[in-house]
C-alpha cells in the first residue's frame, strides 16, 4: 500500500514547513507530498526548493484556486504518483496526534467499500442542506463508525480508486465545503467513508465538546466565510439533484438574512448583503474566487 498526500498553502511558508515536519514524523509518514501552492509570489518556491528534501514535491496553481481547485489538482497529481491513498491536508492543519496517520489507515479495511477515512466526521441530511452531529454515546462503542462527511482540516484521507473513478469535487466552489462535496458524490457511487473513534472522542475530550450542543443561530465573524458556505451548499444540491435540500437552504437561509439585524444593524445589514449575494451568485453561475476571505 502506498502512501502520500498533498498539503494546500497561501502565502504561509513558514508554517507551511512546520507542518511538512509534523507530517513526516507521524508513526506512518506519506512516502511524498505535494505541496499545492496558491500564492501570489514565489516565496514558497523558494522555501520549499531550499529544504532539498526529495520526498516534498511542488505545484504553483498560479493564481489561488482556493481549497476546491487546489484539492482537485493534488487528488490528481497523487493519483498519477501511483498512491493508493491520499491525505488531504492544509498548511494550518497537521494531525492532531503522532499515530493519527497509523490509526486512521488501520480502519480502512473495516469496510470493503471504504473509500475517506479521517478523524472527525459528520452525518449530514440531504433534505434539509444541515450538518448533524454524530452522538458521543456512539463513538465510546466502535472502533469506527460511518458517518457521510469528513470535515475540512480532519485529517482526510481518499482512496484512489475514488480519484480513478473520476470522482472530485467542483473546483469552482473556491472555498466552502469541498469536502463534503467530495464525500457525497462518492457516497453516491457506492464509497462509505469511515472514522476513527478513539480519536474523535480524544479530540472531544481535549476541547471540552463531550456534551455540546450546536446553537441553532450563531454570531459569525467573518461574513465572507458565510457568503461562500452558502453558495456551495446550493450548487452543491444542483449538482446532486437534491431539490428538496436547495428549496429548504432557500427558505432557511432568507431567514437568517433578516435574523441577523438582532445583533444590530451594522452586523445584520453585512450579514443581510452576503446571504443576498450568494443568492444573485448561484441564480447567475458565478463560481471561483469573488470575495476576499
Amino acid at each position: 500500500m502506498r502512501f502520500g498526500g498533498f498539503v494546500i498553502t497561501y502565502n504561509r511558508p513558514i508554517l507551511l514547513v512546520e507542518t511538512l515536519d509534523k507530517l513526516f514524523a507521524q508513526t506512518y509518514p506519506p512516502e511524498l507530498i505535494w505541496v499545492i501552492d496558491n500564492s501570489g509570489n514565489l516565496e514558497t518556491d523558494h522555501i520549499i526548493a531550499g529544504l532539498l528534501n526529495p520526498k516534498i514535491k511542488y505545484y504553483r496553481m498560479g493564481y489561488n484556486a482556493g481549497p476546491s481547485g487546489a484539492g482537485v489538482k493534488g487528488l490528481q497529481l497523487c493519483n498519477e504518483e501511483g498512491l493508493d491513498w491520499i491525505f488531504w491536508g492544509d498548511d494550518n492543519d497537521p494531525p492532531f496526534f503522532p499515530d493519527t496517520f497509523e490509526k486512521l489507515l488501520s480502519i480502512r479495511e473495516e469496510n470493503p467499500f471504504c473509500g475517506i477515512v479521517g478523524s472527525v466526521g459528520h452525518f449530514f441530511d440531504r433534505k434539509k442542506g444541515v450538518i448533524k452531529r454524530v452522538q458521543t454515546r456512539l463513538l465510546e462503542k466502535k472502533e469506527c463508525i460511518q458517518v457521510d462527511y469528513v470535515g475540512g482540516g480532519m485529517t482526510m484521507i481518499v482512496s484512489s480508486q475514488i480519484v480513478k473513478k473520476g470522482i472530485l469535487p467542483d473546483s469552482g466552489l473556491f472555498f466552502g465545503f469541498e469536502d463534503l462535496d467530495l464525500c457525497l458524490k462518492a457516497n453516491r457511487q457506492g464509497f462509505v467513508v469511515l472514522v476513527h473513534c478513539g480519536i474523535f472522542l480524544a479530540l472531544r475530550e481535549k476541547h471540552n465538546r463531550l456534551d455540546y450542543e450546536r446553537p441553532l443561530y450563531r454570531k459569525k465573524k467573518n461574513a465572507a466565510r458565510e457568503y461562500y458556505s452558502l453558495r456551495s451548499l446550493l450548487y452543491i444540491s444542483d449538482s446532486l439533484t437534491l431539490n428538496s435540500m436547495r428549496n429548504q437552504l432557500i427558505l432557511k437561509w432568507i431567514g437568517k438574512a433578516f435574523y441577523g439585524f438582532r445583533y444590530g444593524l451594522r452586523y445584520g445589514w453585512t450579514n443581510f448583503r452576503m446571504i443576498t449575494l450568494a443568492f444573485f451568485h448561484y441564480s447567475h453561475g458565478i463560481k471561483g474566487k469573488t470575495l476576499d476571505l
